[in-house]
């Protein structure tokens, strides 16, 4: 949705057909409706549509008019497209009256446009609440809303939804939220004679995600955990569950052997950081995934708290080649034409996607590549600069208006 005013400031104005008198200012809306157009969910995004037009003012008399002024409009048509993780799509929360549990959602913009979101819960007067409300994403941009659980009265459970509102007039997605009311007086003491709660493990990663994987291939990321007690070893168990936990893996290191496994028990003492090592290797061209579950054991009297970090990941890649050019140790080298008119010279090469997910793929011009130096667009310019690129080729050409020398860094992102 695309709106604009103008003020104007005449004694008599004539605005579509309608007569004002004497008016002190007059507010005129410029409404844009984007044309429709059918996507599917699986569909590669495009760059977003622009439109362009133009308002003219004029002095409505029986001769001869002129424009007084013209104002640009400009408008951006896309899609709103809002990703979270999928084992997050229901939040389960438990805590004591008086006390407040919290967890993060992630939020993506995985579509074509900017977007303002709105996001709230269902009842204003429930336990819950969500911190911030208003969230701007830019394509691409992911940013965390936190959910807070606070129960006023000991009523086992609460529910409840969050709405995440795309303004002004939508999408809208919804969460489901569920909280549970710990009793206090009903809650286990060990029988281990001075013994405290169990204190929290630390992770320096809330959920883990892997970028496009070749299928056949694996990659490996780390987790951090951290036994923050100051006196009481930590005895976990490591189980990955959920609809694709094949393809997700824990390694397991003793001496110099390396294991592949689903599930793993370990100690972590006092104050002390373990790191755990997690394999992604898809099977096929999708989106994938699943949840480690962290659990605590070794104290029979108090049941074991359980913690998760949501796993995904997508198979295939993108795979660019450049053609037409020349390779050197590390880079490409691109010969310039001879001049053409207007002193410019031009080189053109084309560009191939060899692999299988279409690629975002941004060239840009830059005078030094250690200093990262943009190259001034007067004096060289890359044309497209940015576009989607499926299997195939696409031509950019390069027009300096100088001899310079070509430095270009090709910036490729595959599209989920």
């Amino acid at each position: 949705f695309f709106s604009s005013f103008s003020n104007f400031l005449p004694p008599i104005r004539r605005v579509n057909q309608f007569l004002f008198q004497d008016p002190e200012a007059l507010t005129v809306w410029v409404l844009f409706h984007a044309p429709k157009k059918q996507t599917s969910c699986s569909d590669s995004l495009s760059p977003a549509d622009e439109f362009l037009a133009r308002v003219d003012v004029e002095v409505d008399s029986p001769g001869p008019s002129s424009v007084i002024k013209s104002i640009p409009l400009r408008a951006r048509a896309g899609i709103a497209r809002i990703h979270a993780p999928k084992d997050l799509q229901t939040i389960h929360l438990s805590t004591s009256v008086g006390s407040t549990a919290k967890q993060q959602l992630p939020l993506k913009n995985a579509g074509n446009i900017d977007v303002y979101l709105k996001v709230k819960t269902s009842d204003q007067d429930s336990c819950f609440a969500v911190e911030p409300q208003d969230l701007f994403l830019l394509p691409g941009e992911e940013r965390e809303v936190t959910v807070c659980f606070v129960p006023k009265t000991v009523t086992t459970t609460e529910s409840s939804s969050l709405k995440i509102l795309v303004l002004p007039s939508g999408p809208q997605y919804e969460v489901e939220i569920k909280g549970e009311v710990v009793s206090v007086e009903n809650r286990p003491v060990s029988t281990a004679a001075g013994c405290p709660d169990i204190p929290p493990i630390l992770s320096n990663k809330q959920f883990i995600a892997w970028g496009g994987v070749t299928v056949g291939a694996s990659v490996q990321q780390k987790l951090t955990l951290r036994n923050d007690s100051p006196s009481v070893t930590q005895h976990l168990r490591l189980l990955i569950r959920g609809q694709d936990q094949d393809c997700f893996q824990l390694q397991s290191i003793f001496g110099s052997e390396k294991r592949l496994t689903s599930n793993w028990e370990l100690k972590i003492r006092p104050k002390e950081d373990t790191n755990i090592y997690l394999i992604f290797a898809p099977t096929r061209i999708t989106c994938f995934f699943a949840k480690l579950e962290i659990k605590q054991l070794g104290i029979r009297s108090q049941p074991g708290i359980k913690f998760t970090i949501p796993l995904s990941g997508y198979g295939g890649t993108s795979n660019i080649t450049l053609e037409n050019v020349k390779k050197l140790s590390g880079s490409y080298m691109v010969t310039l034409d001879g001049l053409l008119p207007a002193g410019l010279r031009k080189a053109s090469f084309c560009i191939r996607n060899t692999g299988s997910r279409a690629a975002y793929v941004k060239a840009l011009c830059f005078a030094n590549l250690q200093t990262k130096t943009v190259m001034d667009p007067q004096v060289m310019m890359v044309s497209p600069e940015k576009f989607v690129l499926r299997e195939g080729t696409h031509e950019v050409s390069i027009v300096p208006n100088s001899e310079q020398v070509l430095l270009i860094q090709i910036e490729v992102n595959m599209i989920i």
